[in-house]
């Protein structure tokens, strides 16, 4: 991911947000796709969602940004 510019910091955020945002929803859909042919990985797949989950409600508490559990699995 390229450093941001303080010019258009909103802007290159943004762009970067909706880039990792495809690129995590292409691979979280090919894990688990392969996940599903293949039940022993599928308690893998499971961990890394809940670690991703966790990772990014932690980010919100820091940040002071949508208190409580929304993600709960």
């Amino acid at each position: 991911m390229p450093r941001l510019t303080t010019a258009t910091i909103s802007l290159e955020l943004l762009q970067d947000c909706l880039g990792t945002l495809e690129q995590l929803t292409t691979g979280i859909t090919n894990l688990g796709v392969e996940a599903s042919s293949n039940p022993l990985q599928a308690p893998r797949v499971r961990v890394l969602l809940e670690d991703l989950l966790t990772s990014l409600q932690n980010c919100e508490n820091d940040l002071g940004t949508y208190e409580g559990g929304l993600f709960d699995l």
